[in-house]
């Protein structure tokens, strides 16, 4: 009983962090594309943010993969499968922003006008972070019918 309270802890936290995380990452890059100030400072802080995002979302796979070892009450299969594959859509397009915002940040580095190539990044890094956003949500509410 010790160890299902506390991996359901483990879980709530890695949501939290992870949720919480994708949502500022996305405000924020929504709002640096009016604010030309906030986007100097996004380069400097989503990394940081990026760190709790992707802890929050090894403790979720991690703390998922042992709940159902100690879980009592029947799993609905479908919806866990269903929420299995969001997380690792939400991994994927994670790696994918990763290497996206390291090409932009490469490309931060040339003097003068943007380029075409930076802008380009730009708007993928804001998709991706969007569709992110939605699977971290669709996650959230599988969790309530699992």
């Amino acid at each position: 009983m010790v160890l299902l309270s506390f991996f359901n802890f483990l879980h709530f936290v890695g949501l939290a962090w992870g949720l919480g995380g994708a949502t500022i990452v996305t405000v924020i890059s929504i709002k640096s594309e009016k604010d030309k100030d906030i986007d100097v400072a996004s380069m400097k802080l989503l990394p940081a943010i990026s760190k709790f995002i992707w802890f929050g979302l090894m403790l979720l796979i991690i703390s998922g993969v042992a709940l159902p070892f100690y879980v009592n009450w029947p799993l609905d299969t479908q919806m866990l499968i269903l929420k299995h594959i969001a997380v690792a859509f939400i991994v994927i397009i994670g790696v994918a922003i990763g290497l996206k915002f390291k090409k932009l940040h490469q490309l931060t580095k040339l003097e003068g006008k943007p380029e075409p190539r930076f802008l380009k990044a730009k708007k993928q890094i804001k998709l991706l972070s969007i569709i992110n956003l939605i699977l971290w949500y669709v996650v959230t509410l599988l969790s309530v019918f699992v």
